[in-house]
């Protein structure tokens, strides 16, 4: 029969079996078979299927093709089209799982979910490129352990596949064909000045033709730094063209791969030795010890090259080198150290613990990490007492210090020190102080923690030893010198010693190459020295030093701002200070709060100084409004009512009537249209009153609420009645 007479037939006996029914036709590479029917041919099938509504189409495409997408093809707006990301680490392991619960392989499924199990999953995410065909071929054989069925699946799929990528190439323009064919030849992303080097192009038109091959997905690209790195999208595509440049058929890089992901050395020895001669699986496993003894652990290679890609900067900076370090002890710990830089906290801590629970499955030197790095995240997220039980588990087994060991004891002890537990805390200082052939920096910083808690318990001199201690170590950093300094100034300081004091910040100050947060904290040190000493210019030239230094914290900024408008108040400068406050309060957020005294400290400072009344009134109306422009009124009430609790608990100070009246009758001018002052102001004048009797008239109190007079009964210490 002629053409149109046998489609006519055809169509005609289709028809009449589907009576009643509907046919389900399942399709794979859709964008191949429309390539095949042309666009008369496809204008045909939608004419049928229009005119005969008997059948519903699923099918599959390897990419969304101008057939189906743009507006003037046949078939546009005919599918509903879902797009299939490659699956993320997480939804292999998913999906893995769930095939081997599928078959009720309930000891592959463990494996699967076990650490050993997901770092294999992981790495083996870097040779499947999350491609959803390769996962399912390579199911058969993780959920059987059989490579005879990993192998002859995996080589029907090539087959079957070879002829349809290679087409897809031969689509390609040349220069993004030479493109594809270079990076099917390399193993790891290839950065773009390589590959115009290989091809004599320059990296513009290299960069172009990969901005187009990426939109149409035969490639993906990866940052590190500033580099953009570039990998085929698709793992079967370098298997294709891998066949087409090997003239000889030999083993298949991606399916060798993968056997040294899946095994580790001893392993594929032992299936080496069981298989037989000659047979095809043994091939494959020769091929994958060969490989990993010119090219070593490619599963730890992999590990540490996906989260090396993974994590941001400062993740890196913080897990890089423990990631890098512990691979080659336990792919496991490697694996919790990248899932916690990561932010995945509880599966890192369900690693780790579980290494911790099965000590003799694991060498003793990674239980000891292990136990410190469980310490460490538990001491982070405020889990003390687990922590503490960690790093006394860690000493059990710990024969040789190292620094991780010798952090974590140093951080318990300031976990101790912030509890309260100060002979605790002073017990593991000691202990990492006692160390032979420790870290110069741990031993330096356990001497300042240990001379803290000393000069807190007025063990001065030991204190001060301990800080002299770290001055004479060697090969510290310049930071933890300086910081020896300021805390052996802190120690004269508190024991009255203000000139030893000031010396000791100076030399603190003067020690080179430290940074510019640790030398900012010496001046701000040595200028409260100063203001105590009623030195102001001193203070004042510290205070703008402080704020003469670049890339402070926000809040030691602010701070620093409020303490020398204090300075200028105090030095009779107050339009300087004004600027300050006015500077400080512009910075307040959120996150950035500023320090009760500071301001209760200005407040007090206004009510004892010796202006004349207009001079006081003035100066209060300055400040109120200052506060106000700045939305931070609140702050100022709040420092009204601590001040006036000063006057009260101060067995120097018998304020008069008349002085009491004029505080409040400033306040209260500055203050009647500021809605923060409202209620500070019904508190201050009640509580003046309440001063006014001597303190002794309670019932005075009743002028407020039993919400606001708890509010002086707080201030002024009362007890409740």
């Amino acid at each position: 029969m002629e053409a149109e007479a046998a489609e006519r037939l055809l169509a005609g006996l289709l028809l009449e079996k589907l009576r009643g029914k509907t046919l389900l036709v399942a399709l794979e590479n859709l964008d191949a078979l429309f390539e095949g029917l042309g666009k008369a041919g496809q204008q045909r099938l939608r004419a049928f299927i229009q005119e005969h509504p008997v059948m519903t189409i699923v099918a599959t495409a390897q990419r969304l093709v101008d057939d189906v997408s743009k507006r003037n093809s046949t078939f546009f707006g005919f599918f509903q089209t879902e797009m299939l990301a490659m699956l993320s680490v997480e939804e292999a392991a998913e999906l893995l799982s769930k095939i081997a619960a599928l078959n009720r392989l309930d000891k592959a499924a463990a494996f699967l979910r076990s650490p050993t199990g997901r770092s294999r999953v992981r790495a083996l995410h870097h040779l499947s490129g999350g491609n959803h065909r390769v996962y399912l071929v390579l199911s058969q054989f993780i959920t059987g352990d059989n490579i005879n069925a990993l192998v002859e699946p995996f080589a029907k799929m090539v087959d079957e596949m070879t002829p349809y990528y290679q087409e897809r190439i031969r689509w390609l323009p040349p220069q993004q064909r030479k493109i594809v064919e270079l990076l099917c030849s390399r193993e790891r992303p290839t950065p773009v000045k390589d590959m115009a080097r290989h091809l004599f192009a320059s990296q513009q038109t290299i960069s172009s033709q990969l901005k187009d091959l990426r939109a149409k997905g035969y490639v993906q690209s990866a940052q590190r730094g500033r580099e953009s790195l570039y990998e085929i999208a698709e793992p079967l595509m370098r298997i294709c063209v891998e066949i087409k440049e090997n003239q000889s058929p030999g083993p298949l890089r991606l399916l060798v791969d993968f056997l040294r992901v899946w095994y580790d050395g001893v392993q594929l020895d032992e299936r080496l030795s069981a298989c037989g001669e000659g047979s095809l699986a043994r091939n494959y496993l020769q091929a994958a010890i060969d490989r990993n003894s010119v090219l070593g652990n490619l599963r730890a290679q992999l590990l540490v090259e996906d989260f090396r890609n993974e994590l941001n900067d400062e993740q890196r900076e913080e897990w890089m080198s423990l990631i890098e370090d512990s691979v080659d002890v336990s792919e496991e710990l490697a694996l919790a150290c990248g899932e916690l830089a990561k932010g995945n906290h509880e599966l890192g801590m369900n690693i780790l613990e579980e290494i911790c629970r099965e000590t003799d499955k694991y060498p003793q030197r990674l239980v000891e990490i292990a136990f410190a790095i469980a310490a460490r995240e538990n001491f982070k997220f405020g889990q003390i007492e687990a922590g503490i039980r960690m790093v006394d588990s860690m000493l059990e087994w710990s024969k040789t210090p190292n620094k991780l060991f010798l952090t974590i004891v140093n951080l318990r002890g300031t976990v101790y020190k912030e509890s309260g537990e100060t002979t605790k805390a002073l017990d593991d200082y000691s202990r990492v102080i006692e160390f032979f052939d420790v870290a110069p920096e741990q031993t330096a910083k356990a001497l300042i923690q240990r001379g803290r808690i000393r000069g807190e318990l007025g063990e001065i001199e030991e204190a001060l030893r301990d800080f002299d201690s770290v001055v004479e170590l060697h090969d510290i950093s310049p930071d933890l010198i300086a910081s020896a300094y300021y805390n052996r100034g802190f120690t004269l300081w508190q024991l009255g010693d203000f000139s030893g004091a000031i010396s000791a910040y100076t030399l603190g100050i003067e020690t080179p190459e430290q940074s510019p947060v640790a030398m900012a904290n010496g001046f701000f040190g040595r200028g409260l020295l100063y203001s105590v000493e009623n030195k102001l210019e001193g203070a004042v030239r510290d205070f703008n030093m402080v704020l003469s230094i670049q890339n402070l914290p926000e809040e030691l900024t602010v701070d620093t701002q409020f303490t020398l408008a204090l300075m200028h108040f105090m030095s009779g400068r107050w339009m300087k200070g004004i600027v300050r406050l006015a500077d400080g309060l512009g910075k307040l957020t959120a996150d950035i709060q500023p320090e009760e005294a500071q301001f209760t400290a200005m407040v007090a400072f206004v009510y004892t100084s010796s202006f004349s009344t207009a001079a006081r009134k003035q100066h209060i109306a300055e400040l109120a409004q200052v506060f106000e422009q700045h939305h931070a009124s609140n702050y100022l009430g709040e420092a009204l009512i601590r001040h006036l609790g000063s006057i009260h608990r101060d067995p120097d100070e018998t304020p008069s009537s008349e002085n009491l009246e004029q505080w409040y009758s400033a306040w209260e001018a500055s203050g009647t249209n500021s809605e923060a002052l409202k209620l500070p102001l019904r508190l201050l004048r009640t509580g003046i009153d309440f001063l006014k009797s001597g303190a002794q008239d309670r019932s005075v109190l009743l002028d407020l609420n039993q919400e606001e007079r708890q509010i002086l009964v707080q201030t002024f210490g009362l007890e409740e009645a």
